[in-house]
């Protein structure tokens, strides 16, 4: 299930884990590509057509929106224990959040120049989120508290509706509770076209952003530079580093929280001193599987990319760690501190044998949309920001430009931009 090995850079288990990318089939952007000209060319008739084709719904019957109605079922339906669940994560997402938001400044010149930075939120996003095999309502939940902390005032979701027009009431719920009322019944790379290039029912929005299958993720790719994205997520990862003292049960149920999303892309990774450490935490992952009814889930992950990785000091796990780039990072080690310092590639680190990776996914505040497949050497999880725009204002009088004018101009004739230069001159 788990393969246990000797720890180098030569290692093709490691190797193997370098080379996982997020892969999309070269059919499934050839029809994404279609249903996008589709619907930007026909609108709401090809956008319904495509719902019907795909997710066998009929929109015309079951109505475009969620109504207040269904909303108002959805309290009555979530539990009691489910609704304070909510409140308490989203209380956590909130408090954290809001520390991101971005300040402006200005800074004054001794020649009168002021330059400014100023923030604001986009106008418009659209939320995807799953929701008929699994209702995701801490991705929902992720998506929408920094939307809402950067004040973006129009806020739409997207779920596929089961084929009797519902959706599911937990996902209701958190949306309800959020205040974001519009939602619409629709999914795919149908639904994804629609926000991206409106039709006749069907707002146009500014960003988009959520998970989705192969079809939402080329679609969202196909349409950057017409809308913003957040990211091509890939599957789910975690590279856990542990000394000798950490415990095997808590490694072990750790990497089977990612191998159970069941795809077989994610990849469970863990790094230890020792072969007997190593047997430990293997046996621990195929007890727990076998007690918990996980084997089949988790199955597919582990013979692909369920490595023990034994090594020789925990320096050479922190630099294969950064190699690697993962997802989620655990550090279960009790001198945290110094592989913390040296760690610089990962999504989310979570210090300590109790911050487990569930922590951070469900309820403590951080946002659990990360970077996957190696991109965190680049990229950052999801924040306020990703839904607010930075720009600058000049002011520049009469002074400054004139004392300036000859350098302006020297660097803009150095490019061969005569009209730049120009327009310097006829200041002068």
């Amino acid at each position: 299930m788990v393969t246990i090995s000797k720890f180098s850079y030569e290692n093709p288990r490691y190797l193997n884990l370098l080379k996982r990318k997020s892969s999309i089939p070269k059919e499934v952007e050839a029809t994404v590509r279609e249903v996008l000209q589709n619907v930007k060319a026909q609108g709401d008739e090809a956008l319904y057509a495509y719902m019907q084709k795909f997710d066998n719904v009929n929109i015309r019957k079951i109505g475009l929106f969620v109504s207040e109605e269904e909303f108002a079922e959805a309290r009555e339906k979530v539990s009691e224990e489910f609704k304070d669940a909510v409140k308490r994560a989203c209380d956590n997402l909130f408090r954290f959040h809001k520390r991101q938001l971005p300040t402006g400044f200005s800074e004054v010149y001794e020649n009168g120049a002021i330059l400014e930075r100023k923030y604001t939120p986009v106008n418009s996003v659209a939320v995807t989120v799953p929701g008929n095999m699994a209702p995701l309502v801490s991705t929902l939940y992720m998506n929408l508290v920094p939307a809402i902390v950067a004040g973006v005032p129009n806020i739409y979701i997207l779920t596929k509706p089961r084929i009797d027009g519902t959706i599911d009431e937990h996902l209701l719920y958190v949306a309800d509770y959020l205040n974001v009322k519009n939602y619409y019944k629709l999914s795919g790379s149908q639904g994804l076209a629609a926000v991206a290039y409106g039709t006749e029912t069907v707002r146009k929005v500014d960003a988009i952003t959520g998970p989705g299958n192969n079809f939402t993720q080329m679609a969202k790719k196909l349409l950057f530079g017409e809308v913003k994205i957040d990211s091509i997520a890939g599957p789910s990862e975690i590279a856990i580093i542990a000394d000798a003292n950490a415990n095997p049960t808590f490694i072990a149920a750790d990497m089977m929280s990612q191998a159970e999303h069941g795809t077989g892309f994610e990849a469970a990774t863990a790094f230890c001193l020792s072969e007997e450490q190593a047997k430990q935490i293997k046996n621990e992952i195929i007890r727990l599987c076998e007690e918990n009814d996980l084997i089949k889930v988790t199955q597919k992950t582990f013979e692909n990319y369920g490595d023990i990785f034994i090594i020789d000091s925990m320096e050479e796990a922190i630099n294969a760690v950064n190699e690697i780039a993962p997802e989620h990072v655990e550090l279960l080690l009790e001198d945290y501190q110094t592989a913390l310092a040296k760690l610089t590639n990962a999504g989310a680190v979570f210090v300590g044998e109790y911050s487990t990776e569930p922590v951070g996914d469900y309820f403590c505040g951080t946002n659990h949309i990360l970077p996957t497949c190696g991109t965190a050497k680049f990229a950052s999880g999801m924040s306020v920001q990703e839904f607010m725009r930075g720009y600058s204002v000049i002011q520049y009088p009469e002074t400054a430009l004139k004392n300036n004018a000859d350098y302006i101009i020297r660097l803009a004739e150095s490019e061969g931009m005569r009209a730049h230069a120009l327009a310097v001159k006829v200041r002068k």
